[in-house]
């Protein structure tokens, strides 16, 4: 009996042996970078255009050349500090290991199928206390002159102050280009400014070539950040578009490209100004032709990695009462900015997530409207003060796609067709206005919205008091659109649109425009870049004081 008991537990213990199976491990590794690697506080800022790198006398790129009628033209092997496409980018931190003592020699240089002779010696050497950057510049070879091949920059590392600012410099590196085809000369102190002209900071004002200023902290928030000459010319920012040559403005335009930018709370940027290689048109070829040439332009530097923001939102009142003045909004009991009068709207504050509290009174202190708002991290909210469809004072808490992304129709498997544009302009509309049932918007002769990629009818169709679109609800005018109108209409669910309102006054492209005097030569653009809201407020009864009016608020500073 004992041996049989022995025999089942031998049998027993084989099968559970048996039936353990080895556990198949399905996860991989999508990381392009999987070895403990540790940058230092040294980075290279190439401007200069050059592709291939050398440290130490290791080659870290790889060092490919494509002929024009490759098939692989534009497909290069990644190397593992170069694991995107073996090349060197805009933008690269020095691994520490492969400093010597702290310092490394540097050879950059350009291999293209047409050979190209520029290559570029400098040492490069770490400090414990102090990051810095090494500014690779164009040279002569393009025609960019003035300026070393090089030059070094101390960098800021440290966070803002105050948790929800950011901090930002100008960095000046213009030089002088070759005036082919008209080009300009923007060479001189550089100032930084908002959208409108209006100077960020006097610590930013009239910098020098080859100088840099300070950092400032300024508050989070989407932002179109401008660099100004001493005369009031605007520098172009990039982008896709062809440049002309004698304006630095988008061809076929007035506009001067500069991207639309969310600055992230504790972000610290760096705005440096160095020559460019842009596409301008060829004046002595046909219609559409281009050629290459270099001009002065702003670059927007990440100093740290930009932080995600889970902590706070962005708010903003808009007085929408007619004939109400010294408004004051209260979040939790505290007033927002300052008291408004009749259309007039308070600046942004920034806000930790979490519920509120909000309240609009006069400028007694009586409450007119009150409500709870739940504030979630990386938004955006404007609170419209405004009479319902009964008349009723009342607050509505509407929120600000300031992204720039936007969704165009799916491709042929299905898929959303995802955008985002860094100059974009972006137009929602609302009716406000008790008197008007339904509100339809147009461009001129009753004809509708050009948009890029179309948009939503929802957006400006039978648009009810209080009520405001949240699908889509934004249009897109095209930046190099023609002069338009914006008209107003009553309409009716079976009708659209309407008839014209013609006792509401037109408004244009134009009107988006902040500040006229900006545009120094003289010539107005039909619109201006931006993400803006235009309200229909007032009253259209014969005896109101504050008669029915659209109204524009820009949300992007």
């Amino acid at each position: 009996m004992k041996e049989l008991k022995k025999y089942m537990l031998f049998f027993l213990m084989l099968a559970i042996v048996a039936c353990k199976k080895d556990k198949t491990d399905f996860q991989s590794d999508n990381r392009k970078v999987t070895d403990a690697r540790k940058n230092s506080t040294v980075r290279l800022v190439n401007l200069g255009g050059y592709n291939q790198l050398q440290l130490n006398g290791d080659s870290l790129t790889n060092y490919v050349v494509r002929a024009p009628n490759d098939p692989k033209g534009g497909l290069y092997p990644g190397t593992l500090y170069f694991p995107d496409n073996g090349r060197l980018g805009t933008t690269w931190y020095v691994p520490q290991n492969l400093l010597d003592k702290g310092a490394a020699k540097v050879l950059v240089e350009t291999k293209i199928y047409n050979p190209l002779k520029n290559p570029l010696e400098l040492e490069i050497s770490e400090d414990a206390g102090q990051a810095m950057d090494y500014y690779l510049l164009p040279t002569p070879l393009f025609g960019v002159t003035g300026q070393p091949p090089f030059v070094k920059v101390p960098r800021s590392v440290a966070s803002p102050a105050n948790p929800a600012n950011f901090k930002v410099r100008i960095l000046n590196l213009s030089a002088k280009v070759l005036p082919d085809q008209g080009m300009e000369d923007l060479l001189g102190p550089m100032s930084l400014t908002w959208a409108d002209g209006t100077a960020v900071s006097d610590k930013t004002n009239n910098i020098l070539p080859g100088q840099y200023s300070e950092y400032v902290e300024l508050p989070y928030g989407t932002a179109q950040l401008k660099v100004l000459t001493q005369n009031g010319i605007q520098i172009p920012g990039g982008g896709p578009d062809v440049l002309d040559a004698t304006t630095s403005t988008i061809f076929g335009t007035t506009l001067t490209y500069a991207p639309v930018k969310t600055y992230a709370p504790g972000g610290v940027y760096t705005i440096v100004v160095a020559a460019r290689e842009f596409d301008i048109p060829y004046r002595s070829g046909n219609p559409g032709e281009t050629v290459k040439g270099y001009q002065n332009s702003f670059r927007i530097m990440n100093d740290i990695s930009e932080p995600l923001n889970l902590t706070y939102g962005r708010v903003q009142a808009v007085n929408a009462v007619p004939g109400a003045s010294g408004m004051k909004v209260l979040i939790n009991g505290k007033m927002l900015d300052g008291p408004m009068n009749y259309t007039a709207h308070t600046n942004y504050q920034s806000l930790i997530v979490g519920g509120y509290t909000i309240e609009a009174t006069d400028a007694s202190g009586t409450v007119l409207a009150a409500k709870t708002f739940q504030l979630d991290a990386n938004t955006n909210f404007s609170f419209w003060v405004h009479p319902d469809a009964n008349g009723k004072t009342t607050i509505s808490a509407i929120a600000n796609d300031l992204s720039g992304t936007f969704v165009g129709e799916a491709g042929d498997d299905a898929s959303s067709s995802r955008f985002t544009q860094e100059f974009p302009f972006g137009i929602r509309f609302l009716n406000l206005c008790p008197d008007v049932p339904y509100l339809t918007l147009t461009t001129d002769n009753a004809l509708a919205f050009s948009s890029v990629y179309g948009f939503n009818t929802i957006a400006v169709n039978n648009l009810r008091p209080g009520i405001a679109p949240t699908t889509s609800p934004y249009i897109r005018p095209y930046q190099d659109a023609r002069a338009y109108q914006i008209m107003a209409f009553r309409s009716s669910p079976s009708v659209v649109p309407g008839t014209w309102a013609s006792d509401i006054p037109v408004l244009t492209g134009r009107s988006l425009i902040a500040k006229p005097e900006l545009y120094v030569r003289g010539e107005l653009p039909n619109h201006e870049p931006g993400f803006y809201t235009i309200a229909l407020v007032g009253s259209t009864k014969a005896a109101a004081s504050e008669k029915a009016k659209m109204i524009i608020v820009k949300h992007s500073k």
